[in-house]
């Protein structure tokens, strides 16, 4: 429901991502070029499918990720997790992300809320007690609270996974022994996790469909080594597997050989606010007014101010919530009723302050020679840019650059200096 006041908008303005059924009820739009749909066509299709997602950090993909989990909840048993929840996020290993699937997927199966008759259910004990003293063994020695004995299996299981995605979130030493160790038994680990995915899918009719997001937000030289380097491990267990990545990293010229150990890549474009020439794209302003006006009663917020911050967000969606939130504050703190052309502009001089804040001297003349109309090389600096979202990817036949619009008065004036 939209909010009817100013004091409302502050909680529906919240730039989380959708994840309940009721969030994305309420505040879910349709957005023009999503792939989930073709997406979703290929995980129904094929199994064990490996794919690649990206797009701009708050672009909208854990949003459009949620939708596609509740598009899928009869043909898939979805396990969805963050690597930022789970493990160290400066400090990502291949080692740490096959244990994490492999924990997360044990937890899952066994989890008595989903399946109040046990866990033969889904799993047969004595296969997860089987992955359990296995677990138990590898990491003898490593200071890991033993469970009580009286606990379930259900309970055992749990136990030992949030101590080992504490130790390998917190505790450098634990972290590197356990890599080790993982790393040493890693085909032993991808078995016992395939013979789970395995009788889930036998016992509740579906595939197993892994997703992992946040790894586009880890150092980008980090995520290149996980995809480059580890590709093989990343794919090495029978069930579909979908990452989140780095834009940027889609420009590398180590793409072509993440790529190939994968099935498909899709990107989540940016809504267009303009073409490639500077023609307005209606469709897509409509898409972002629709989004607001989810959020909040449209006698709430002037026309002209509602399209400033558009324009603003650059199309990112996740920005444009952000503004919403930050124009509504303005309002309040200004004893308005409405939101109105000034508070929008404080509200994105706001966040023009938080990209500014990111700009290097060299970066100034790259972004003002793509405002003029430049074409950019696929360059380190360019590569960097479009990680930071300075600079934005759209779509109209085959991807286009543009600067982020919130930037472009800062490079008018750094233009004009003497």
């Amino acid at each position: 429901m939209s909010a009817t006041s100013l004091e409302e908008a502050l909680n529906t303005f919240h730039p989380a991502p959708l994840r309940s059924e009721e969030e994305l009820n309420l505040y879910y739009v349709e957005r023009p070029l999503s792939p989930l749909d073709r997406m979703a066509i290929q995980l129904r299709s094929r199994q064990r499918l490996k794919v690649l997602f990206t797009g701009h950090r708050i672009a909208g993909k854990t949003t459009e990720l949620n939708r596609l989990t509740a598009n899928l909840v009869d043909s898939h048993f979805v396990v969805h997790f963050s690597v930022l929840d789970t493990l160290n996020a400066y400090d990502v290993h291949y080692a740490d992300l096959m244990l994490a699937l492999a924990t997360r997927l044990f937890q899952r199966a066994t989890d008595e809320r989903l399946f109040p008759r046990g866990v033969g259910a889904l799993v047969q004990e004595k296969l997860l007690e089987d992955v359990l003293l296995w677990l138990e063994k590898r990491i003898e020695g490593l200071q890991f609270i033993p469970s009580p004995t009286e606990m379930s299996l259900s309970g055992r299981v749990n136990f030992l996974a949030v101590q080992m995605e504490a130790k390998l979130s917190t505790e450098a030493v634990t972290r590197q022994a356990l890599r080790e160790r993982v790393s040493m038994h890693l085909s032993e680990l991808v078995e016992k996790t395939n013979y789970v995915v395995g009788e889930v899918e036998r016992k509740a009719q579906r595939q197993v469909l892994f997703i992992v997001e946040d790894i586009d937000k880890l150092d980008l030289a980090n995520a290149r080594d996980l995809f480059l380097e580890h590709a093989r491990s990343l794919t090495a267990v029978r069930a579909s597997i979908i990452y989140t990545f780095p834009v940027a990293l889609r420009y590398s010229p180590d793409f072509p050989h993440v790529a190939a150990n994968f099935d498909r890549h899709f990107i989540l474009p940016n809504v267009r606010l303009v073409d490639r020439k500077g023609n307005p794209d209606a469709q897509g302003r409509q898409t972002l007014e629709q989004v607001f006006y989810r959020r909040i009663d449209r006698n709430l917020v002037e026309p002209e101010a509602l399209r400033r911050l558009i324009e603003a967000s650059g199309g990112l969606v996740g920005t444009l919530v952000r503004l919403g939130g930050l124009a509504a504050e303005h309002a309040l703190v200004d004893g308005k009723q409405t939101i109105d052309s000034e508070s929008a502009e404080h509200a994105i001089a706001e966040i023009r302050g938080d990209l500014r804040a990111l700009l290097r001297k060299e970066d100034y003349e790259v972004l003002r020679r793509r405002l003029a109309g430049e074409e950019l090389f696929n360059e380190e600096i360019v590569r960097e840019l479009l990680y930071t979202g300075c600079l934005l990817e759209y779509h109209n036949d085959e991807p286009w650059t543009g600067v982020h619009p919130i930037l472009q008065p800062l490079l008018k004036e750094w233009k004009e200096r003497p």
